[in-house]
């Protein structure tokens, strides 16, 4: 082989080298951007999804510390395309991918979801690090023993009066008399009301929830738990009652979430009924045992009863239990989807009858889905992410 064989072969032998090795850098090249076009896409869909979040409504957000976003899915996903367009402008073009199609959907986070609104609530309640133990227990420990006379003092539900009479007819006649009394009252027509209307756009009605005559027999006691306690505590320090007032459009809001009717004259009627029932049976075990005489006993543990019941309105304590201990009592009587049913009407009515905004739980969510689309020289790649307020 002559030198000049031997320098072309060289030659060659560089340029096939050279080649590969031009080839590898290409194709690591490509790869690095491929997969930092990925990245840039996942990174910029996340921005979206967090800036999206934040067009929350902001006075449920400021009056309750509730998160809810609109569940309008085309407009979520105009939305989601104009921040994610806007962090695409400028950027390497070698690495840069290009948004094709964006869809988002709150199809599987809808806001009239009772348990995740009750997640939110729990959060939000006060006295979360200091309420431990056993919820009897609690309760227990803040009725100075009120709780126990007034658990001795109910009735067992036989239906059967002194010396084995049936007593329907005496309660009902019971009950009228405790009725007339209250009629007397001063507050007898207090507070506001809502139209028919208004309360069948309420997220309760829209769950098929109605008002409720009894809490006795509402099958609320198998929820209890240490986490509906947390709502019940949310409850009371954030809703009015007849004792505590609040900024509300409604001035008996707890009241309200236990019974469902669209007046407070109704709802106050109602819990004064609640209360003469559980002190009544108190009242007229301790009269019958210490006279004897049924129709006597009743008659003094109803004026004793309506007299009781007055005092607890006014703010006072009878046998160690004020006002709020018996709402306690009374939010544990009802089913916890119910009850949180009936929150989301309290919200929705202050937020926008006291706040003025445009709001309706059905209407909203409280996270999405974005599916994106990108192309990056030549090639599709999906992007899937999940938003949900945390």
């Amino acid at each position: 082989m002559t030198g000049t064989d031997r320098r072309g072969f060289t030659t060659v032998y560089l340029l096939v080298i050279l080649s590969s090795l031009s080839m590898m850098v290409i194709l690591m090249i490509n790869g690095a951007s491929a997969h930092a076009a990925r990245s840039i896409a996942e990174t910029v869909c996340a921005t979206a999804g967090r800036s999206v979040l934040s067009e929350y409504q902001k006075d449920l957000y400021k009056r309750y510390g509730v998160f809810a976003l609109r569940g309008d899915d085309a407009l979520l996903s105009r939305l989601s395309r104009f921040y994610i367009d806007s962090s695409l402008i400028g950027g390497k073009a070698l690495a840069k991918p290009f948004s094709v199609n964006i869809e988002a959907s709150s199809e599987a986070y809808p806001a009239l979801d009772t348990a995740a609104f009750g997640s939110q609530v729990r959060r939000l309640a006060p006295g979360a690090a200091v309420i431990k133990g056993n919820v009897l227990e609690y309760i227990l420990d803040h009725s100075d023993g009120g709780i126990s006379g007034l658990m001795d003092g109910l009735p067992d539900g036989s239906g059967a009066g002194a010396e084995g009479e049936t007593s329907d007819t005496a309660e009902q006649d019971v009950s009228v008399s405790a009725e007339k009394e209250f009629d007397k009252d001063a507050d007898r027509n207090r507070g506001r009301s809502l139209s028919e209307k208004e309360a069948r756009e309420l997220p309760s009605a829209l769950l098929g929830y109605h008002k409720r005559v009894s809490l006795l027999f509402s099958g609320g006691i198998k929820d209890l738990a240490f986490s509906t306690l947390l709502e019940d505590e949310y409850i009371l320090a954030l809703c009015s009652d007849a004792v505590r007032t609040k900024d509300g459009y409604l001035e008996l809001e707890t009241e309200y979430i236990l019974y469902g009717n669209r007046s407070d004259k109704a709802n106050l009627k109602a819990v004064k009924l609640s209360l003469f029932s559980l002190r009544f049976a108190v009242n007229e075990v301790k009269y019958v045992s210490e006279t004897g005489e049924l129709l006597v006993s009743t008659a003094a543990a109803v004026l004793k009863t309506v007299e009781e019941v007055r005092t607890i309105l006014a703010g006072g304590k009878v046998d160690g239990l004020d006002y709020a201990m018996y709402l306690r009592v009374f939010l544990a009587l009802i089913p916890r989807s119910e009850k949180l049913a009936r929150l989301m009407d309290i919200m929705q009515i202050n937020v926008t009858k006291i706040d003025g905004g445009n709001f309706s739980f059905k209407g909203y969510a409280y996270g999405f889905d974005l599916n994106a689309s990108f192309v990056h020289r030549g090639r599709t790649g999906d992007v899937e992410q999940t938003y949900i307020y945390q």
